[in-house]
């Protein structure tokens, strides 16, 4: 008897109930159903997890909620608990004040089965691109990735190594993926990050270009700064001279990268583990040392102007 893959949503929420309902419903709305919903709240003080226990009466069977004595995590770390106990075939990772697109679930399902079709045991990731709405659902921007410099063309270990390309809110990864990336280490910047970097590194990947997200910018998620030149330039040659949080940046990625060593250490290529050892040397090395290897592993950001500043200050 063949039966039908297990597919989990994982939503993790926190002071989220502004924007909550409308994301439950365009996950109720996909046109795909087959999929439960596993929810962990990281401590909100406001009605959020009422919300979701008013969605679980209506679907008790499709909706669970984690509940554990953990607050205040973070979300890289609440992910990282609800990818801990994830046990579905597939994985979707579920932000709360999005919208997701009615065939989100079914078209990223579908690329998933492209890229097992060889091997069902090799780690994959799918994601995909996305729109950008204002609070109360107006379109911004077309395409996040076209706005954020963050075409797939980067997608490769060491790009990834320095700047994460995908966004969790868009990620279905397969069972292999989850194994290979949980626990997340305490050294993860980002659990999407870390996703991929394993997708880059022993792993397939897909990326869609039809958005299928809303990502919703608000007052509080808002943090990019839209300034002209001048105040780039103003602000790097203020900054310039203290490196104290060019140094955090660098560190950072480098202990993220330690970790990525050891948790692939068995399935990392001959050359994947070169480009990893050569970045994690960057922690070390200061000047022309670290600019020599940054151009010759092409360690570099996904704009000219960021790569710019970043081999300027090293």
């Amino acid at each position: 008897m063949i039966t039908s893959p297990s597919i989990q949503i994982l939503l993790a929420t926190y002071n989220g109930a502004r924007f909550l309902q409308e994301q439950l419903d365009s996950l109720i709305a996909q046109t795909r159903q087959d999929f439960t919903l596993l929810v962990r709240d990281d401590g909100s003080t406001d009605n959020t997890l009422q919300i979701v226990r008013d969605y679980q009466q209506q679907y008790p069977d499709r909706i669970r909620i984690i509940t554990d004595r953990r607050k205040n995590l973070g979300a890289t770390r609440n992910f990282g608990c609800l990818l801990e106990h994830a046990d579905a075939d597939y994985i979707f990772c579920c932000d709360q004040d999005d919208i997701w697109k009615p065939d989100k679930v079914e078209m990223e399902m579908r690329e998933m089965a492209v890229l097992e079709q060889a091997d069902t045991t090799v780690p994959c990731l799918v994601f995909s691109d996305m729109m950008a709405i204002d609070e109360v659902g107006n379109v911004q921007n077309d395409s996040v990735w076209q706005q954020l410099h963050l075409h797939p063309d980067f997608f490769t270990l060491n790009r990834l190594l320095v700047q994460n390309i995908p966004h969790g809110c868009t990620m279905l990864i397969n069972r292999p993926m989850r194994n290979l990336a949980v626990p997340l280490p305490k050294e993860a910047l980002l659990h999407d990050h870390w996703i991929a970097l394993l997708a880059a590194s022993c792993g397939r990947w897909k990326a869609i270009s039809e958005p299928t997200v809303l990502l919703r910018n608000h007052g509080s998620n808002v943090t990019r700064k839209q300034t002209g030149i001048f105040d780039k330039v103003k602000r790097f040659s203020q900054n310039f001279l203290d490196k104290s949080e060019y140094e955090h940046f660098i560190q950072m990625r480098v202990r993220q990268a330690l970790a990525l060593q050891l948790r692939t250490s068995t399935f990392i290529s001959d050359d994947d583990f070169d480009i990893l050892k050569d970045f994690i040397r960057l922690g070390k090395t200061k000047g022309m040392e670290r600019r020599k290897i940054m151009w010759k592993r092409q360690f570099f950001r996904t704009t000219a102007w960021h790569t710019f500043k970043m081999i300027a200050r090293a």
